[in-house]
């Protein structure tokens, strides 16, 4: 197979994204979901897209500056019942099966869940269209979001390796609450209920200090990056044009407070066709991957086998661009998630080896990006369009 060398005219959309990096995480800086530094990186967002012919449209939803209110209340309730359970065992058994009720709405992101009460800000999605030069076959959504998140000692640089692994943990000790009244009758019932219940007061610790003591981080990597790769993307599609299939470049808000953005755009749009590439900490100094897992452990959320198949066809071609397959990444949601929830098809591309570099710590700085690594990842992102264009993902399971 004929080996292909990356796209020397990508260079000039390169230096832009490194500038837009710069712009979103040093000039704007940390950009909480809700604020108004979110909305002003909209505003920079929708400019940037102008600049390159495009109309931008921004749709605005209700949402939450954090996910940490409504996990207080899931962990909140299980502890209520806990508290409460030697004096008035229904309360108790009651409040075990509704935190463990809320808590599985929220791990799969349904609209129905209460504590979308909790919802009372505004967020917003920037999306615009790239028309391809025949017919449309396809749609390919490229997504990133622009908000960044808030540190706290459940990211702790040491922490993060295992996260994955503790919020799986808490969420099955969550769960167990529901199981209360039977596990009581079990010879190792009362030890298994007492361990669950210490790992939900160790979590509702961890969001807690989180949401008191931690900081709004400025976001370079996570995902200033990711929303320069799509904006990279777009420029090179914009002057170049794909032969049969529609782009959606997609930036959401609020990904960082439980997804809220996707899960709006999910909602408002037909979308049962779609692919996404979704782009999220692409700057870091670490390997391109893809995720071919996501949501946890315990999940079984799959990217899907279509575009996985298509990036490693990719990586093969170009070894200096492979991005192979990672399982889980953070553990925590990404845009894509609440994609494969809903059954549809979705890949990220990231750049990581392990823990991912500096991930919601103050640390996450402009200065640490790679522009290598970066630049890696957007002609990976490019290929990988090229190819799905092709028909490359076309016809898979």
């Amino acid at each position: 197979m004929t080996h292909q060398e990356p796209d020397p005219g990508a260079g000039p959309s390169i230096d832009r994204g490194i500038r837009l990096i710069s712009a979103l995480s040093v000039g704007i800086g940390p950009r909480p979901p809700c604020s108004a530094r979110e909305e002003e990186a909209s505003a920079l967002i929708c400019d940037q897209l102008e600049r390159l012919g495009l109309s931008p449209k921004v749709d605005g939803f209700a949402s939450a500056r954090s996910f940490g209110p409504s996990y207080l209340v899931i962990f909140g309730m299980a502890l209520l019942s806990w508290s409460v359970e030697r004096r008035r065992r229904c309360l108790s058994a009651g409040l075990g099966a509704g935190a463990a009720v809320l808590g599985i709405a929220e791990s799969r992101f349904s609209s129905l869940s209460a504590l979308a009460l909790l919802r009372r800000r505004t967020s917003q999605n920037v999306s615009a269209t790239i028309e391809p030069k025949g017919s449309v076959e396809r749609t390919v959504c490229l997504v990133s979001h622009m908000d960044s998140s808030r540190s706290g000692l459940m990211f702790d640089p040491k922490v993060t390796p295992h996260l994955g692994l503790a919020v799986s943990a808490v969420g099955v000790a969550v769960a167990f609450q529901a199981l209360a009244p039977l596990l009581r009758l079990l010879p190792a019932g009362r030890a298994s209920l007492l361990a669950s219940r210490l790992l939900v007061a160790a979590g509702a610790g961890l969001v807690a200090q989180r949401e008191v003591v931690g900081s709004d981080v400025p976001g370079a990597n996570d995902n200033a990056s990711g929303v320069a790769a799509c904006l990279a993307l777009a420029a090179r599609f914009t002057e170049l044009p794909l032969e049969s299939t529609r782009l959606v470049v997609l930036v959401t808000g609020s990904e960082e407070s439980g997804v809220f953005g996707m899960r709006k755009f999910l909602a408002s749009n037909d979308t049962s066709e779609w692919s996404f590439v979704n782009f999220d900490g692409v700057g870091a100094d670490a390997p391109l991957r893809v995720l071919s897992s996501e949501g946890g452990p315990l999940s079984g959320l799959k990217a899907d086998p279509g575009l996985l198949t298509a990036a490693e066809a990719l990586g093969r071609e170009l070894p200096e661009l492979r991005a192979e397959p990672l399982a889980n990444g953070s553990g925590l949601p990404y845009d894509a998630t609440p994609v494969m929830q809903a059954g549809g098809r979705a890949i990220s591309i990231v750049n990581q080896e392990g823990a991912i570099p500096n991930y919601h710590w103050p640390s996450d700085t402009a200065d640490r990006i790679s522009p290598s690594a970066f630049r890696r990842a957007v002609e990976f992102g490019g290929r990988l369009v090229e190819r799905i264009d092709r028909g490359g993902a076309d016809g898979q399971p």
